[in-house]
């Protein structure tokens, strides 16, 4: 996103060539990934995602929803079908919004199974490491929307906004995502504890480290060229690692990376763990062209 946005910068003229410079309030979205993100680490360690972290997770997701739905109120910038549902009255806009959950939600249940079995039945039949097609396909056809939508907004010179979608995206992978898992697992007759193999483990511990490499990165909240390509070069590096010991040779370097952002951006790391409990988040307003708390600002 920070190169497409530098791209789009440097066609229209303007001096954004060595990155983007995030808004103060989006610090309590960077806080709610970085302790998410730590707490993550406790997976990989115990080799289990236990019910009692799920529910702590989800309780911090809660708590996201809560403080971005309490955050100062910001004129959206819709177009498309976000606007045609924009301008309709508020009654029949939450009707609208609600039927589309409910149908995308419907969707997705009938399909999902069919596709994991026939995503795993494919690659079988062409000789393709069913892991393989699970961990980058499926996510792969899972998170598109979101990458489509922070694309647009970068090639659209909102690359601000675009980081801030991806960094909501990541809150959500960790915290409502990682905590459904053994609820789920429960649910369906196992016990407490959702077990990881050695697959499994490592490829948390790749996330995870990665996550953290990202967060320490950004965090006095400017997202240079430099880091973006360093991001962009490990996140390609991972395609032809297949073995073990590769893997964890590149979560340290991940980790290495991180303690190095750490230790530059080391005076904001107080600042960013306090932003989800004393900071302010941005919400948009419900109304497209009404703003309650004064004049529309834009991203």
């Amino acid at each position: 996103m920070v190169l497409v946005s530098i791209l789009v910068a440097r066609k229209a003229g303007t001096d954004k060539s060595i990155g983007l410079t995030l808004e103060p309030a989006n610090r309590v979205e960077l806080g709610f990934l970085l302790i998410a993100g730590v707490v993550a680490f406790v997976i990989p360690a115990s080799g289990q995602i236990h019910f009692g972290l799920g529910l702590a997770l989800l309780a911090w997701f809660g708590f996201y929803l809560y403080k971005i739905s309490h955050g100062s109120v910001e004129e959206p910038d819709l177009i498309g079908t976000a606007a045609a549902l924009g301008d309709l009255p508020d009654g029949r806009r939450r009707v609208g919004v609600v039927g589309l959950f409910l149908v995308s939600g419907a969707v997705i249940l009938l399909c999902a199974k069919p596709f994991a079995d026939n995503l795993v039945a494919a690659g079988t039949e062409l000789g393709i490491n069913r892991f393989l097609l699970v961990q980058w396909l499926a996510p792969l056809a899972s998170e598109a929307p979101e990458f489509i939508i922070a694309t647009i907004f970068a090639s659209r010179g909102k690359g601000t906004a675009a980081i801030a979608t991806l960094i909501s995206s990541k809150v959500n992978q960790w915290t409502l995502l990682i905590g459904s898992l053994p609820i789920a697992h429960l649910l369906g007759g196992g016990g407490f504890s959702l077990q990881l193999d050695s697959r499994q483990v490592e490829e948390v511990l790749l996330t995870a480290t990665q996550t953290m490499m990202g967060v320490a990165l950004i965090l006095a909240l400017r997202f240079q060229r430099s880091a973006a390509c360093t991001l962009l070069a490990l996140f390609v590096v991972q395609f032809p690692i297949f073995s073990t010991q590769g893997r964890l040779l590149l979560c340290g370097v991940y980790i290495a990376v991180a303690v190095v952002g750490l230790i530059v951006n080391r005076r904001h790391i107080a600042a960013t763990l306090r932003a989800p409990f004393v900071g302010t988040a941005i919400r948009h307003s419900g109304h497209p062209h009404l703003e309650p708390d004064g004049p529309a600002r834009s991203r």
